[in-house]
């Protein structure tokens, strides 16, 4: 199957990530991580990239650039390629370093931007690697805190936030309030999930994100006809929101037997599954572990799910209702 083009178009944003192959260590000292850095650092001089955050762990990296000029896989072929030719030669070894070609995601929404930073900066707490995202060298974050901005590192957009968001004195308690550590799993694997995403362009809308119910309707149709449970699709909002969203929803009304067309034993059950398959990318399996239920009892309610939107205006109104909900929360967040 052939893959899936990136959107990288002059002055796009992305956040791009890359590990080791088979999780192999890629910065084993501190030449390794200023050796990377610099090959960074050239390709902002040459006016491809902007770095807005950055984190090398020893086994991969994390990035958030805006590509200046739509080079991005120029730019980090040219960096991936002299990092491996220069480790190699150091270690008198030979073949791949890195996994494959970098995952990214392109961002064109200030909020999921800002959760970018976030996740970066989060990640050497994340490792156990530090005890604060200040204190990790090797990440945008200490540089922030402590003054020492390296000239290729775009530090305008981020002060801009810390000085609009941002309360305190200090730059770090700034960056803790602009961009607040969220560690929970639901989060970290929700901006995970984006990199990973690996479908045709017209699925992934993102432009649900500012829409009213009718047009999410419209979008959650387009879906659920794909909902074969194969494939997960790139989530729009973590799990944990759309879980919170339903289960309020149901303390508020109540009982759906028998109120939809149909047979269904329980319409919440496959109100959440299929929310949560549709909204926040999750397989039948995932379904299936959050819910307490087997796989292919998941499965079925993803289908009941798809069958009450094409067949009962009441449950499309309801499902359209909540999904709009989920995406307005994943907005103010």
């Amino acid at each position: 199957m052939a893959r899936r083009s990136r959107n990288d178009a002059p002055d796009t944003w992305h956040h791009v990530m890359n590990r080791g192959l088979a999780r192999r260590t890629i910065f084993e000292c501190e030449f390794d991580f200023r050796m990377f850095l610099s090959l960074l650092a050239t390709q902002v001089r040459l006016g491809r990239l902007e770095v807005h955050a950055f984190c090398l762990l020893p086994t991969h990296f994390h990035l958030l650039l805006r590509s200046v000029t739509g080079e991005l896989s120029r730019a980090l072929r040219a960096i991936q390629n002299g990092y491996s030719r220069w480790f190699n030669r150091s270690r008198h070894r030979d073949g791949p370093l890195f996994k494959g070609r970098f995952l990214s995601r392109d961002i064109d929404d200030l909020q999921y931007r800002r959760n970018v930073v976030t996740y970066i900066h989060d990640n050497a707490v994340a490792a156990g690697l530090a005890a604060n995202t200040t204190d990790y060298e090797w990440s945008s974050a200490y540089h922030l805190a402590n003054f020492r901005q390296p000239p290729w590192l775009e530090t305008s957009w981020i002060e801009d936030e810390l000085a609009r968001r941002g309360k305190g004195e200090m730059t770090a308690d700034l960056l803790a309030s602009a961009f607040p550590s969220r560690l929970e799993p639901d989060f970290r694997l929700w901006v995970e999930r984006q990199l990973h995403a690996r479908l045709p362009e017209e699925l992934a809308d993102d432009s649900v994100r500012y829409a009213g119910s009718a047009k999410v309707l419209r979008w959650m149709f387009r879906k659920a006809k794909l909902a074969d449970g194969t494939k997960p699709f790139r989530p729009v909002s973590p799990a944990r929101t759309v879980e919170e969203v339903v289960s309020a929803a149901r303390t508020r009304l109540g009982t759906l037997a028998g109120r939809f067309q149909g047979k269904c034993r329980d319409a919440w059950k496959a109100l959440r599954a299929g929310l949560l398959r549709l909204l926040a990318g999750c397989t039948h399996r995932e379904i299936g572990l959050r819910t307490s239920r087997h796989t292919s009892t998941s499965c079925r309610d993803v289908q009941d799910h798809v069958r009450l939107l094409s067949t009962s205006p009441g449950y499309e109104k309801l499902a359209a209702k909540l999904a709009a909900q989920v995406l307005a929360l994943g907005r103010a967040a």
